[in-house]
């Protein structure tokens, strides 16, 4: 059951509020993923954060990362991005289900073998999104957005794995 404590000025939210944090972060992440980054007047990239979060959750948390939140949460990006209805969904529940099944693997590994794990996420992920906007507009369409896009997620995943560090710490705190 959650509850609500408070300490001080900070307030404390356990039980189902901790469970939901990481579908909250994941939702937050889209949000992130949705903003435009522009590198020039001709190129707007925009760098995963919700596959980054997909892939810590998965990774730290799998008993808060549900296959149907993952699903949720892609959806909602599918939504947002006005793009192919369930490309998203679709590419994060593959990925999610492929972490998921090598956690074990991942176990004890270090930052850097996890990182170049990640790469290969994104490496998968740059190559299905590509390949199912391809099918959805019938035509092959550029892969160089989506290889900046790969590139960007790839290079931010430590920084952004160390935000989402910091909300695994506190969950970890309250259960």
């Amino acid at each position: 059951m959650a509850s609500i404590r408070s300490s001080g000025s900070a307030v404390r939210v356990t039980g189902l509020g901790e469970a939901v944090v990481p579908f909250l972060v994941c939702i937050f992440s889209v949000i992130l993923t949705m903003l435009p980054y522009g590198l020039s007047s001709s190129l707007v990239v925009a760098p995963s954060f919700a596959f980054i979060a997909i892939f810590y959750w998965t990774l730290f948390r799998p008993n808060l990362m549900h296959p149907i939140l993952v699903f949720v949460v892609g959806l909602y990006q599918d939504l947002l991005s006005m793009g192919p209805l369930g490309l998203w969904a679709t590419t994060y529940l593959v990925l999610y289900g492929y972490f998921l099944f090598r956690r074990q693997y991942f176990a004890g590994r270090s930052f850097a073998s996890l990182w170049f794990s990640f790469g290969i996420g994104v490496l998968l992920l740059t190559f299905v999104s590509w390949a199912i906007s391809s099918i959805f507009f019938t035509q092959l369409v550029s892969p160089r957005p989506a290889i900046i896009q790969g590139l960007f997620t790839f290079f931010l995943y430590p920084f952004y794995a160390r935000f989402l560090a910091y909300f695994n710490r506190r969950i970890s705190r309250h259960m």
